[in-house]
């Protein structure tokens, strides 16, 4: 991936590398002890301009390219998935509304989303269910006069939702999916926050409890109907970007601390990584690496270019990345033995987060089920089209 950069992206990626180097991998492994992320790194991150990465300039944002978000990501994957979380529910929410917000919503929630004084939230999953989000039990309600709403329902599992200001939630509203911006301060709604999870034990996690909360209709992002099929594809697959992305840096970092190891660490007068068995552990560790640092590229590239096929390959890249970051994560604490369990380690830290890739923003095997009809129906076109059917 590296090698088809501009030399514009290649020095952006060197400024995020050397932020994260200094304001977030000496503290990554405290944070996640803590199970939270001090306010000071999300408000440098802000003045940096990253929680407005991808947005456009008119709102405040950097206008950046998709590739350079994604190189981002990779950053700040590299170092710890729970703040890289921020980067990815923030774009979700900020890139459903420049796609389907009204004018009078651009205007007065993406200049706060951009110059990171409001951090938002994504509301999708409940405790009865996950991907299936056509089964939402979460209600929506027109008042009498029909100019404002009521919102009852419980949502769970919800990244950034401690410190968020406001929430993009979805819910059924007369028997139609509908998307709508839900404000921190609404009477009626409850943060519990979620704590000793196996990974992203700094994300920020919680669950929201509505009861009765009163929205005005113009915060519907949308229209009602088009909450599934449209505003949440949106934020889904910049969702999958940045994730692909971010397993992308885990998934390099295991590579590194094992070559590290495997070049240092000594076992009477052999190094380490002498040993075939380790080697083939590198090996695999490597090619994934190069192969998933292609796909993410792909990905962001086709974002890019309006590809027709973008939302194909993220759903690739968001497959086989969080895959490959499993795998890594598994070998490098092998690779490390005792030294790998322990929190000292990176890669203990690695192996925790790196589960819950394969979770968040559609779980493997949805992703496999979403690939397998597309491939199947492309499969269908090309043989008609050749009129071999």
């Amino acid at each position: 991936m590296h090698q088809l950069l501009t030399d514009v992206q290649r020095t952006r990626y060197e400024e995020f590398t050397q932020f994260v180097a200094s304001n977030v991998e000496p503290h990554a492994a405290l944070w996640e002890q803590q199970q939270q992320l001090p306010l000071d790194v999300v408000a440098r991150m802000a003045s940096a301009g990253f929680l407005g990465a991808s947005l456009p300039v008119e709102f405040g944002g950097q206008g950046w390219d998709f590739v350079t978000f994604g190189l981002l990501n990779e950053a700040f994957g590299k170092a710890s998935s729970s703040l890289t979380g921020v980067l990815t529910v923030q774009a979700m929410v900020a890139m459903a509304l420049v796609k389907w917000g009204t004018k009078s919503q651009k205007a007065e929630w993406l200049p706060r989303l951009a110059s990171g004084d409001l951090i938002a939230s994504i509301a999708l999953t409940e405790p009865t269910g996950g991907s299936a989000l056509r089964a939402m039990q979460t209600r929506y309600s027109w008042s009498p006069a029909r100019d404002s709403l009521r919102l009852n329902g419980t949502k769970r599992w919800i990244s950034c939702a401690q410190q968020a200001g406001v929430y993009l939630v979805y819910g059924q509203l007369d028997g139609q999916p509908v998307a709508c911006l839900v404000p921190r301060e609404s009477v009626g709604l409850s943060v519990k926050p979620i704590t000793d999870l196996m990974g992203f034990r700094a994300a920020g996690l919680a669950q929201l409890d509505f009861d009765n909360v009163e929205l005005p209709a113009a915060n519907i992002v949308g229209k009602p109907g088009f909450g599934l099929s449209h505003v949440a594809q949106v934020s889904l697959h910049h969702g999958r970007i940045s994730t692909a992305c971010s397993a992308l840096g885990l998934l390099r970092g295991c590579f590194e601390e094992s070559i590290a190891h495997a070049s240092q660490r000594r076992i009477e007068s052999q190094s380490v990584g002498e040993f075939g068995m380790i080697r083939t552990l590198i090996a695999r560790m490597g090619t994934d690496l190069a192969a998933a640092s292609g796909v993410c590229y792909l990905a962001c590239r086709a974002e890019d270019d309006r590809d027709p096929q973008s939302f194909t390959n993220a759903l690739i890249a968001k497959y086989f990345t969080s895959q490959a970051a499993v795998r890594a994560a598994s070998d490098a604490v092998q690779i490390r033995g005792a030294s790998g369990c322990h929190e000292s380690s990176p890669t203990a830290r690695y192996y925790q987060n790196a589960k819950i890739m394969e979770i968040i923003e559609g779980t493997t095997q949805i992703h496999e089920e979403l690939l397998g009809s597309i491939f199947v129906h492309q499969a269908g076109l090309l043989a008609r089209s050749s009129g071999t059917v």
